[in-house]
């Protein structure tokens, strides 16, 4: 024990005698390490963020689109496509084309005796429009709702009141607290009129602020009535239709039941020919953490990269120290030192190395991710977890590329070193 402590505080002191050499052989190490623990952070927060902001949607909501296989796009109430006149002259607005789901979908899923795993069914119309306020004209997001929409995503009131049967053919619309705010600042804008695309829409009105999702805004929108909306841009049918199941373990139910029914409207026998897509919350957690693992994952092999590139410094600087203590080799080795003695001793230099750079490589990874959460919008997750396997790879990068220096530095014959230089 004795012994193996003298071989580390002679490590310790050859490392010592060229402290800016050692700094710089650890700097690729440093950088390594930060880059790893920096962006597992980054990644393990962004993917914890965009799991929160879908379970804000709700775990009990399924959405329903057009289209078989994997739906081309998920409702957020401001999906715009192409610009439409209306049939009657109207304001055109910009909208999804060729939707499958129509009046009958909807009527049909809102029949509680035949889906008792189902609680309200709402319509959508994803567009926008263009609001002329005080003279200037600007593009907004626009959705066009049946009332239940807001009770399934649980939006409320601020000023006036929320859209209502009554309302179905009503020019009424309600704000979004962000429209609002944007609008009239702290004033209730309840009962002014507001024109979109030169049609005269009276304010009825404006949403508390909402939970924003990483699909849906509710803050930054326009609602009017779905069938206005639909009666500007000359269509018949939903860009969507929005299904709360009746609970937490309704889910799966209800999946089944807006299947069975959208194929009996649509007369279609074969399930594999559906003309519609459901989404539930599970389906877009699942695609976001593989896809935010995967972008994880490729970022941090490539940040592993230096590393790599900071192991193969510190094997060059540990051969140069072997050819500079050539000789101080041969005299120990002549005066009994043992050949794993000295091999000892150049892989502890190297990991002694590799875990100076792996400590200051934590420290700077973790600032590192906190910066660059705050400045993105969300906590890094680093964890005990991944400092330890940094720990662990940077002693591991130690020993690989302290093998060879330390085995040259070894293999030295004495009688050799001792005429070196």
């Amino acid at each position: 024990m004795r012994k193996l402590a003298n071989i580390a505080a002679q490590a310790a002191q050859a490392l010592l005698a060229n402290k800016g050499r050692a700094l710089l052989t650890i700097l690729g190490i440093v950088i390594g390490i930060a880059s790893v623990i920096a962006l597992l952070g980054i990644g393990q927060g962004a993917s914890n963020s965009i799991t929160g902001r879908i379970a804000a949607l709700g775990n009990t909501i399924l959405t329903v689109l057009p289209g078989g296989g994997a739906a081309a796009e998920f409702e957020s109430g401001g999906a715009g496509g192409q610009s439409n006149p209306s049939s009657s002259g109207g304001m055109p607005f910009a909208s999804t084309a060729g939707s499958s789901l129509a009046e009958k979908d909807l009527a049909e899923l809102q029949a509680v005796a035949r889906h008792p795993s189902i609680r309200a069914v709402a319509g959508v119309v994803s567009a926008s429009t263009i609001l002329t306020i005080n003279g200037h004209e600007q593009r907004v997001p626009l959705t066009g709702v049946t009332p239940a929409y807001f009770a399934i995503y649980g939006l409320t009131a601020q000023h006036g009141r929320l859209l209502a049967d009554e309302d179905a053919k009503e020019k009424r619309l309600v704000l979004g607290s962000q429209v609002a705010a944007d609008l009239y600042g702290s004033e209730d804008p309840t009962g002014r009129q507001i024109k979109l695309q030169g049609q005269d829409f009276t304010i009825v009105g404006v949403l508390a602020k909402g939970e924003e999702s990483a699909f849906r805004n509710p803050n930054d929108q326009l609602y009017i009535p779905a069938a206005v909306a639909m009666e500007r841009l000359g269509i018949k049918n939903y860009s969507s239709l929005v299904v709360q199941a009746a609970g937490d373990g309704q889910l799966e139910p209800a999946i089944a039941e807006v299947r069975t029914t959208l194929l009996e409207t649509h007369a279609i026998a074969d399930p594999k020919l559906a003309d519609f897509s459901i989404l539930s919350p599970q389906d877009l957690l699942a695609v976001t953490q593989q896809v935010a693992g995967t972008l994880t994952a490729l970022l941090t092999s490539i940040a592993a990269i230096s590393l790599v590139v900071g192991g193969i410094g510190i094997m060059n600087i540990m051969l140069v120290s072997v050819t500079e203590r050539t000789r101080e080799i041969g005299l120990r080795k002549a005066v009994g030192a043992k050949t794993r003695d000295i091999l000892f001793q150049f892989l502890l230099e190297a990991v002694i190395l590799t875990l100076a750079g792996s400590v200051l490589g934590i420290a700077l990874g973790v600032g590192v991710g906190h910066l660059a959460g705050s400045l993105l919008g969300f906590a890094p997750a680093i964890t005990p977890n991944a400092i330890a396997l940094a720990i662990a790879v940077a002693a591991a990068v130690g020993l690989i590329f302290g093998i060879y220096p330390a085995a040259k530095a070894a293999r030295l014959n004495p009688i050799d070193a001792l005429r070196y230089g």
